[in-house]
């Protein structure tokens, strides 16, 4: 009876591990020096601030690498959707203009966050739209 409790257990243990997913940061590598291409954008949509983040993940599906980039607190950032959806594209556009291989990422994803802080406590929202690379 152990050796039958114990051949099932190995087995879910096994699907387990294969199942699972496992992302590490990707540093993005940028044409140019990258801080006074992000201070442009920041300045030209109003952003208090912005963040750039790859991942690589791998797993049974394959492995994969993602370009994340935060928009924080922006001034005119659009309520609708579909001009949500507009100026993303052209975020990633830009981001993606700016790496040494635009082809680097399989995918691009840009978010909109607004952030409030109330003592202690800070609450953030996020909006935004991934793209696949073939989309921008």
């Amino acid at each position: 009876m152990k050796s039958l409790y114990f051949k099932i257990a190995s087995c879910f243990l096994l699907v387990l591990f294969f199942s699972c997913t496992y992302s590490q940061p990707y540093n993005p590598e940028f044409k140019n020096e990258q801080s006074p291409q992000l201070d442009s954008i920041k300045a030209k949509y109003g952003f208090e601030d912005l963040q750039v983040q790859g991942k690589k993940s791998s797993g049974s599906g394959g492995n994969h690498t993602n370009l994340t980039i935060r928009f924080i607190n922006g001034k005119g950032v659009p309520t609708n959707e579909d001009e949500i959806t507009v100026l993303a594209k052209q975020l990633a556009i830009l981001t993606k203009g700016m790496l040494k291989d635009p082809n680097q990422f399989e995918s691009y994803t840009v978010l909109f966050v607004t952030k409030t802080v109330d003592g202690n406590v800070t609450n953030s929202k996020n909006v935004g739209h991934e793209f696949k690379l073939g989309e921008i």
